[in-house]
């Protein structure tokens, strides 16, 4: 099972998770990163590495 956590003290919206994403798990919604789709997750980690504010972590 993964677990992606977005520490919300650290996001800052910018969407460039979202963006890199292929598989559509994230979205920004009021300002924020989101999970919406985590069983869509590949564990790619694209989305950590994209994220210059260490605002994601992927624990599978």
């Amino acid at each position: 099972m993964v677990f992606i956590a977005v520490y919300k003290d650290k996001c800052t919206g910018c969407g460039s998770c979202v963006s890199t994403c292929q598989n559509q798990v994230l979205v920004v919604d009021d300002g924020l990163c989101q999970v919406v789709r985590k069983e869509n997750c590949k564990y790619c980690m694209d989305c950590v590495v994209s994220c210059d504010f260490d605002a994601i972590k992927v624990f599978v």
